[in-house]
This record gives structure tokens, C-alpha cells and sequence, in this order.
């Protein structure tokens, strides 16, 4: 009993994760209940779970509000643009003939908001960038990365799905999409920026070691999807 209750047992571990969760979505849905405050609350909370994935040590609460400070204004004014470019959109389909040829621009424009919108606060709470940058950062990613797009935009419709059928489940909604994500976005974001949290205190000579090592890790996943992918070949011959 001593080792299951233990701190470094599996158990502590997934209720801690668990906690975490539940917290970070509370906190997400309070400090979005205004609305226009939703960007912030985002922001603060991809960067509590990008900052987990990447090991470093904090406090969710603590790290939480630290981001939605220091991002409040900037992600605040991304929400304001989002919707109104939204209610602008929304507008014209409802009122425009449906004969006109600008009546499917208008729902490619809705597609490209909502992916857009899926990276821009994930980015914002990592990347030192002014508005417009941010903005373009997250419309390139959104357009580069398709199969992380699609994938986001399918888990978003299964857990609305899941929380329709349960839920109870809602309490923890945000925090298992923000988590889920958070995985495919640090993978994509460490393309960009290879230094991602790597710790401060340490030397040049460590970083050049650490980002060496993971380099070296994508290679050999390269290799052995070649391999996979040869192997495949020869057995299909």
C-alpha cells in the first residue's frame, strides 16, 4: 500500500495528472466567463501544459495566471479580431445570395478563422511575437500542418460528442483537449524553435548536447519509418 500511495507510483502520478486537469479546466472556464477574456484563459493554459510536457517544475495555478497576465492584452485583442471577422462572415452568408460567387469564399474564409484560431493562442503562449506575427505564425502552421489541423478539428467534434452523452465529463473537457493538442503542438513547435524549454541555467555546451540528442531522436524515427516503409515495399513484391 505504502508503494502504490508512494509519489513516484503510476497511481500518484495519473491522479496528480488528473487533478491537474480538472484545475486547469476550472480555472480556463472561469477566466473565460466574460468572453472576450477566453483568449487569455487559453493562452494561460496551453502554456501550463506545453510547459508539463516539456518537464519543467511549477505550480498550475501559479504559472496559470502567470500567462494570463502577461498575454492578457495581445490575446485578448486576437478575440476581438476573431470575432468580428466571425460575425462579419456570419453576415454575409446569412445575407448574401447564395448564386453569388462570393458566397463560397465566404465559408473557405470561415474554414481558415477556425483553424487559425486552433494554433493562434497555443502559439501566442510560447512564441515572442507582436500581433500580426502571431497571426501569421498560426495561419501558416494551420495550412502547413494539415494532418495536426484535421486532427484537432476531429477531436474538438468527439468531445463535444462525449460531453453531450456525459456530462459530467465537461469539468475536464478543457484540460483533456488543451492536453491532447498540447502533444502534437510541441512536436511542431520544436521544428521552429529547437530551444523550447530548455532550461536557462544551463550551458551553451548543454543545450548544443540536448538539442544534438534531439536531433539525433527524429532521425532515428526517420530512419525507422523508411525501414518500415521499405519492408512494406519488399513484402508487397
Amino acid at each position: 500500500m505504502k508503494g502504490f500511495l508512494s509519489i513516484d507510483s503510476k497511481f500518484y502520478k495519473y491522479m496528480t495528472f488528473f487533478s491537474d486537469l480538472v484545475i486547469l479546466t476550472v480555472l480556463w472556464t472561469v477566466c473565460s466567463l466574460p468572453i472576450i477574456t477566453a483568449g487569455a484563459a487559453t493562452t494561460a493554459m496551453y502554456y501550463v501544459l506545453t510547459r508539463q510536457l516539456s518537464d519543467r517544475e511549477g505550480y498550475v495555478g501559479k504559472d496559470f495566471f502567470k500567462s494570463f497576465r502577461q498575454n492578457f492584452v495581445q490575446a485578448t485583442f486576437l478575440t476581438l479580431i476573431s470575432m468580428g471577422m466571425g460575425w462579419i462572415i456570419y453576415i454575409n452568408i446569412n445575407n448574401m445570395q447564395t448564386s453569388s460567387f462570393m458566397f463560397p469564399v465566404q465559408f473557405v474564409l470561415c474554414y481558415e478563422l477556425i483553424i487559425t484560431m486552433i494554433y493562434i493562442f497555443p502559439v501566442l503562449s510560447r512564441f515572442d511575437n507582436k500581433v500580426l506575427g502571431t497571426i501569421k505564425a498560426a495561419f501558416y502552421m494551420a495550412n502547413r500542418h494539415l494532418l495536426t489541423t484535421f486532427t484537432c478539428l476531429l477531436l474538438i467534434a468527439a468531445l463535444a460528442v462525449f460531453c453531450y452523452f456525459q456530462p459530467i465529463m465537461i469539468v475536464v473537457c478543457a484540460g483533456i483537449y488543451g492536453w491532447l493538442s498540447s502533444l502534437m503542438f510541441m512536436k511542431l513547435f520544436k521544428k521552429y524553435l529547437p530551444s523550447l524549454d530548455i532550461d536557462p541555467s544551463m550551458t551553451n555546451a548543454e543545450v548544443a548536447e540536448k538539442e544534438a540528442e534531439e536531433r539525433e531522436r527524429e532521425e532515428r524515427i526517420k530512419l525507422a519509418k523508411e525501414e518500415r516503409e521499405q519492408s512494406k515495399s519488399e513484402n508487397g513484391n
